[in-house]
């Protein structure tokens, strides 16, 4: 007898203003107020978010959780969620537990990849935003974008 794997793919939601939905993500500060949230955790976690292409939020997932001073991003899981998202193209969100919005070596080189990938793919990266404490670091307004 041979077994058939069913995918099932479960929705949460996640309680935000009214007005920071419903409208297209314009700036990496609305990106920002919608996961500020995420500076107080206690471990590295990676978020993307799904855009279509208005650029409004379709979906978002917790794609990476680590440990306090890594995480692992694996541009195939952050695709693939994507793709079966039906997304247009995507923003990643990534924090760090020192309070430091300053992107690491790691950062570069992982949203170089994404970013690549993304065109290659026609899945564009629209940003990649790294969340301190009460303050955040966006590819797209001051790195290599």
């Amino acid at each position: 007898m041979a077994y058939l794997k069913e995918l099932k793919v479960t929705y949460t939601r996640k309680r935000v203003d009214d007005d920071l939905l419903n409208k297209p993500i314009e700036s990496p500060a609305q990106v920002y107020e919608l996961f500020k949230d995420m500076q107080d955790e206690t471990k590295e976690k990676v978020v993307i978010l799904h855009l279509n292409p208005q650029l409004e939020v379709l979906s978002y997932e917790v794609a990476s959780i680590g440990t306090a001073t890594r995480v692992p991003m694996e541009p195939i899981e952050i695709y693939r969620n994507a793709i079966l998202a039906r997304a247009s193209s995507l923003v990643v969100v990534h924090n760090h537990p020192s309070g430091s919005c300053e992107p690491s070596n790691a950062d570069i080189a992982a949203a170089a990849k994404l970013k690549e990938l993304g065109d290659i793919h026609g899945l564009p990266l629209q940003d990649f935003i790294v969340i301190g404490f009460e303050r955040f670091y966006s590819f797209r307004e001051n790195g290599p974008f």
